[in-house]
């Protein structure tokens, strides 16, 4: 019996020394084990764009953007601006039947092309002075518009309300034209600030 013992002794203590006898054995892997594999597919690839912010003026309208896309698109031109959002009122004269007479034109909104201002006047020799509500579309290929009255907000006695075409100068100085009413001549109005 002490034989048997002695061998079994030495069979758990080599078992033992090997790993396999005694109480669980833990093994730290290297590294973690790869996920199983999973078939990764490829977005397809957008389109290359570029975008373009055009400045405006303060006070004016968001931006325009434009894009050029992968053929290298680019609009020739951009949109012209319209010279009645740079300044707010246009001062200056105009004749008419009464005489010469003082204008102010006061820009009051502006929505793209289409232009709604009040036209003010005095006329100094008579003491009389009057507004009106007029509108206009502005035409930038020619830089002409026309305006039209639309109500009055202080009619003076004997004084009708009268239409006004006339084209923007090249930089912006000067509106010039003629007042559309049997009687009138021309006007001459340079904006303010």
């Amino acid at each position: 019996m002490g034989a048997v013992s002695a061998w079994g002794a030495l069979l758990v203590g080599a078992l033992s020394a090997l790993g396999c006898g005694g109480g669980p054995h833990y093994v730290r892997s290297p590294a973690p084990l790869p996920p199983d594999p999973v078939e990764v597919v490829a977005p397809a690839p957008e389109p290359t764009a570029i975008y373009i912010i055009v400045n405006q003026p303060e006070g004016t309208a968001a931006p325009e953007i434009v894009t050029q896309d992968e053929s290298g698109w680019i609009p020739r031109e951009f949109p012209a601006e319209n010279p009645f959002q740079r300044s707010r009122t246009w001062v200056g004269d105009y004749d008419c039947v009464q005489g010469n007479t003082g204008l102010a034109l006061r820009i009051v909104d502006v929505r793209g092309r289409v232009v709604r201002a009040v036209f003010d006047f005095q006329h100094a020799p008579s003491g009389a002075t009057g507004s009106y509500l007029i509108a206009g579309t502005y035409e930038p290929e020619t830089r002409r518009v026309r305006f039209d009255p639309s109500r009055w907000i202080v009619q003076p006695e004997d004084y009708v309300m009268v239409s006004m075409e006339g084209e923007i100068a090249t930089d912006g100085s000067l509106f010039a034209g003629k007042i559309t009413f049997p009687g009138c001549g021309a006007f001459h109005l340079k904006p303010t600030r």
